[in-house]
């Protein structure tokens, strides 16, 4: 599966990923101030569906919870979204489930009871043993493992687990439990190959779910030098970390600003992660009593591949080159089959 990464999973990039086999997903973020992009978006995705393939691949969307159902409007949005386009599925994520106030209109108790009288199914998103059993109780039908190896938003490192060990748990949580032994589990976080979709499968799981591999496309949006960053031959894991800094900053500016725990990001280091990542009370500080951290922030954000802040999962040492979703999806998939093949050969040497 294709992650549904905002301002970079469009309607291009899920249509090349669902082409080439795979389930590809359409990014909302934070859908209260990007409703218009997500109808863009959608309607690139139909366009390319209808010209590229004879089925009709499925539409998947992925939202940002505490956002996205922050509000009454909110609320009536993603509703509306639903009931025109009627998704497959959506993903949820940050918080999975968020609960309706007691004698709220609608008549369903959470979002995801919201999804599924539209006919949706459920993927959630989940870093956390509890978070994933509040999910699987709330009716989700999928669950994504994201470990902290992820880009992007995720559980803080003290909070979430490896990918591996998340996964693992998840698979035996939902195997072990009569009314969830049938819902797939995916791996999420520093994945970006057939070895990694391999060890995934090894451990149970029904798939993986690729983010930076992807970004890491011709078809993704976003900055083109960014995207070149990632292939870098001089990345990899060593100089990927999970910080808190970047939304420390970015919050006192946003009007969407990230909750605990899912304020920290798998980034590149740049100076000012370098800077203040383990300084946190006094950047906060210094945020108080004057702008030029702010200032700071805002330039290196707007400046070159080599300042800005950029997300990155831990596999990125792995990506070397800008390629096609498509053929990235076909050789993951190829590679893993290598692998599995190769080791059930050996049971009969």
């Amino acid at each position: 599966m294709g992650a549904p990464m905002a301002d970079v999973s469009g309607g291009l990039l899920a249509s090349e990923t669902c082409r080439a086999g795979a389930l590809g997903s359409i990014g909302a973020g934070h859908h209260n101030k990007e409703a218009e992009c997500l109808e863009r978006e959608v309607q690139r995705f139909r366009k390319e569906t209808a010209s590229t393939t004879s089925s009709s691949p499925p539409l998947v969307v992925g939202f940002i919870c505490h956002s996205t159902f922050a509000s009454e409007d909110g609320w009536r949005l993603i509703e509306e979204f639903l009931s025109r386009h009627r998704p497959a599925a959506v993903q949820y994520f940050a918080p999975a489930v968020v609960k309706r106030e007691p004698g709220d209109k609608g008549g369903f108790t959470n979002n995801i009871d919201l999804a599924k009288r539209y006919g949706c199914r459920v993927i959630t998103q989940v870093g956390t043993e509890a978070d994933a059993i509040e999910a699987l109780e709330a009716g989700t039908d999928c669950i994504v493992a994201q470990g902290t190896e992820a880009g992007g938003h995720g559980c803080r490192s003290a909070l979430g687990s490896g990918t591996l060990s998340i996964a693992s748990r998840l698979v035996s949580i939902v195997r072990g439990n009569e009314k969830w032994k049938d819902i797939p589990v995916l791996a999420a976080g520093g994945i970006v190959d057939g070895r990694g979709l391999a060890a995934a499968l090894s451990l149970g799981c029904d798939g993986v779910v690729l983010g930076t591999r992807l970004w890491a496309t011709k078809e993704a949006r976003g900055r083109e030098d960014c995207k070149q960053r990632l292939a870098d031959k001089d990345i990899g894991p060593d100089q990927v970390t999970r910080t808190e800094v970047f939304d420390l900053l970015q919050n006192s500016i946003s009007p969407n600003p990230w909750p605990k725990p899912y304020d920290s990001n798998g980034m590149i280091r740049n100076e000012m992660i370098n800077e203040w990542e383990g300084k946190l009370s006094v950047a906060k500080a210094q945020l108080d009593k004057d702008s030029q951290i702010i200032t700071d922030f805002k330039a290196a954000n707007g400046g070159d591949a080599q300042e800005t802040f950029i997300h990155s999962g831990k596999g990125v040492g792995d990506i070397s080159s800008i390629d096609g979703a498509y053929d990235i999806i076909l050789r993951v998939d190829e590679e893993a089959r290598t692998i599995i093949q190769h080791d059930l050969r050996k049971l009969f040497e």
